[in-house]
């Protein structure tokens, strides 16, 4: 008799449309089987006695795998799944991790706000609206949240719903500041919870966070809270907002964010948006932004390529993986791309409002996007999930975009492009959820992308040997 049983942390359970899954100990990570294989992953319930014999090969080897990486434990046929862990079908479609704005206030004055969070004249959802969000996530299998604003430490509520969360086995994934509210307490305070989220604060340019952010001492502020979380030993990222002041900055303002334990950048031009849409004065184009890259490059490679990076659309450095990409290519460049979600994010997470709506990112928020979607305050999540103008954006094809315009269908990087990102492409005032991008397309079209291969075959081999293991562990933290 062969009696085996899920190693702890693994959790049995289906969605609508994958009722074949195995949940990992990262709550945000679930493997689908078809009904063959997964005979045999739910008889890793340490009371079914598997026939080894009988099992096909690919049975077999799926076993095999299982056993050799600890998932399926030996068992003596007297031990039992924890209730926790015993399958479960949940009413929706599988979403990997969800965004939350719990608040749309902020304790600053940003310039480039794209929600005009200083101006937010709503009142912040009560403890009991927000347990009825976790309620609803909860019931649709959704483990994974990562909390944002406005500035979230502003919300009275906040360690109410966290200590929610606990209650509900959701897991805090990312903490998403300005930084001003980072201190001893707050730290203290999670890991009481046995909470370690990763920190990602906005960081602006050596000099000018101040000036964007409209608060004296920001600056100052937010190195501070670097500080304090890298000696606490939390993971930090940061993104920084590219425009016309701060431009002259990238490598000493990433030489300093690598040298505060900073393990990723992402950047990008300030979007005419929001509130910086009335700084004319202080925009820089796309073109602009990349001269500047391009120009920073050799420095970032003889500096050792202090952390990763990614260079707004044209070139992302991965120290982690060893690898350079273009973030505005999208997809394969195949014809099966065309196959392929037209936001593969989208697809698998999504964003809830100050407000309780369910949106497809963060960015579609106070758009005229924002009227079409849902609040899971006055529908079921599930209903959402499952039949909705949500539910059907999730559900679009990169083909589809690419088909629904002219100047697409004929264009040779069509399949690499894919229309871009759908946010973008519907702007602040747009409602075709599939018209095109026009950032990836001037990329493409104005030699932008020949001129970034160029740089990977150049630098391609040129990463330090860094210490992995400690990448690791600072990205599993």
């Amino acid at each position: 008799m062969s009696y085996y049983i899920l190693q702890k942390g693994y959790e049995l359970c289906g969605f609508k449309g994958l009722p074949f899954g195995l949940r990992r100990p990262d709550p945000s990570k679930c493997d689908f089987f078809n009904e063959e294989q997964y005979r045999v992953v739910y008889a890793l319930d340490g009371k079914h006695d598997i026939d080894e014999d009988s099992l096909s090969e690919k049975q077999k080897k799926l076993l095999e795998n299982m056993k050799e990486a600890g998932i399926a434990i030996p068992s003596d046929g007297n031990e039992r799944l924890e209730p926790w862990q015993e399958y479960k079908v949940h009413p929706a479609m599988f979403k990997s991790s969800v965004q939350w704005s719990i608040t749309g206030r902020c304790n600053y004055n940003c310039r480039h706000c794209f929600m005009s969070a200083p101006d937010y004249k709503g009142e912040d959802l009560t403890l009991e609206q927000s347990e009825h969000i976790l309620d609803e996530l909860a019931h649709c299998g959704i483990r994974m949240v990562s909390i944002t604003g406005g500035e979230p430490f502003v919300n009275p509520n906040f360690y109410g719903i966290l200590d929610k969360m606990k209650e509900k086995d959701i897991c805090l994934s990312t903490l998403y500041s300005n930084g001003k509210l980072v201190n001893e307490e707050l730290i203290n305070e999670l890991e009481k919870r046995n909470m370690r989220p990763v920190f990602h604060m906005s960081f602006d340019g050596v000099g000018w966070h101040d000036w964007l952010r409209g608060k004296e001492g920001a600056e100052a502020a937010v190195i501070n809270a670097f500080k304090l979380l890298q000696r606490r030993g939390f993971q930090t990222s940061s993104s920084m907002v590219l425009h016309k002041h701060n431009i002259g900055t990238l490598r000493e303002s990433i030489n300093l964010l690598s040298s505060l334990g900073l393990v990723h950048l992402k950047m990008n031009v300030a979007a005419p948006t929001g509130r910086w849409k009335n700084e004319t004065e202080h925009f820089i184009s796309q073109d602009d932004a990349n001269h500047a890259i391009l120009d920073y490059i050799p420095q970032y490679v003889a500096d050792g390529m202090p952390m990763s990076v990614q260079f707004c659309g044209i070139l992302e450095f991965d120290r982690l993986k060893r690898r350079i990409t273009i973030p505005y290519k999208k997809f394969t460049g195949v014809a099966e791309a065309e196959k392929s979600w037209a936001c593969g994010s989208v697809k698998n997470t999504m964003y809830i409002s100050p407000t309780g709506r369910i949106l497809p990112c963060m960015t579609m928020g106070g758009t005229a996007m924002d009227p079409f979607f849902d609040s899971c305050l006055e529908k079921p999540l599930s209903e959402i999930l499952s039949d909705s103008y949500y539910r059907d954006t999730c559900l679009i094809k990169m083909g589809e975009c690419i088909e629904h315009n002219e100047e697409c269908r004929g264009c040779k990087y069509r399949l690499s492009c894919g229309g871009g990102c759908r946010s973008c492409a519907c702007g602040e005032t747009g409602t075709d959820y599939r018209a095109i991008d026009p950032d990836p397309c001037h990329f493409f079209k104005s030699g932008w992308y020949e001129k970034a291969l160029g740089v990977i075959e150049k630098y391609k081999d040129s990463f330090p040997d860094t210490d992995k293991t400690e990448d690791i562990k600072n990205i599993n933290n």
